[in-house]
């Protein structure tokens, strides 16, 4: 199915491995160009290396997402290199020290939501008609430590905000929760046009 990214720029955030790594490299295959956001330098050369060996074409960026100011200044430079921003990608499933005491919620909050909501409040002005951004999140699973809970919970209010937010300038926002075997191919559809009814909603892994 060509999904007609060709010629798009994506920008996603948390994205030098894991989920984030899985749907930069899934836009990349479809023709996207991927702008990638993470603190680890190493990391981010070892994906942007993969995504260019498969004949993709890929920014990477490092910043620290926990820092107020890092993800709206990623967002503008991504549209200083390629003059455009077609989509944004948070991903809300990275990892902090763990634990529940009440410096890891918060940092886990702050870093997973805090940048999501920067990010998307940045790059409201910057996107166009039919653009849309996608939030992810951890799915739900036995025993997790509640600011997991709570940082999905968060993304699924702030999708609904921001859908409506941007509703006039017709770009979606939805969240997608992680797992399953066609996660990376849920997240690219859903920043499709061909999900142009789909807005403000919470998916299942798939």
């Amino acid at each position: 199915m060509d999904l007609e990214f060709a010629g798009k720029v994506i920008a996603l955030t948390g994205a030098s491995r894991g989920v984030g790594l899985a749907i930069a490299e899934r836009l990349a295959a479809e023709g996207a160009a991927v702008a990638i956001a993470a603190r680890s330098a190493q990391e981010l050369a070892d994906a942007h290396a993969v995504i260019e060996g498969h004949g993709g074409r890929c920014l990477a960026y490092a910043c620290d997402l926990a820092v107020p100011g890092e993800a709206a200044a990623f967002v503008a430079s991504v549209v200083e290199i390629f003059g455009r921003l077609d989509g944004l990608v948070c991903n809300g499933t990275m990892a902090t020290k763990g634990g529940a005491d009440r410096e890891a919620w918060q940092a886990e909050l702050a870093l997973n939501v805090g940048h999501a909501v920067e990010a998307v409040e940045a790059a409201g002005p910057l996107l166009h008609a039919s653009s849309a951004v996608l939030l992810v999140a951890g799915a739900e699973r036995k025993g997790e430590p509640w600011p997991a809970a709570g940082v999905r919970g968060a993304l699924a209010e702030a999708a609904r905000h921001f859908s409506d937010a941007f509703a006039a300038q017709d770009i979606r926002v939805n969240q997608l929760l992680s797992g399953g075997q066609a996660f990376a191919d849920t997240a690219a559809f859903l920043l499709s046009a061909r999900s142009a009814d789909i807005k403000g909603t919470t998916l299942p892994p798939r």
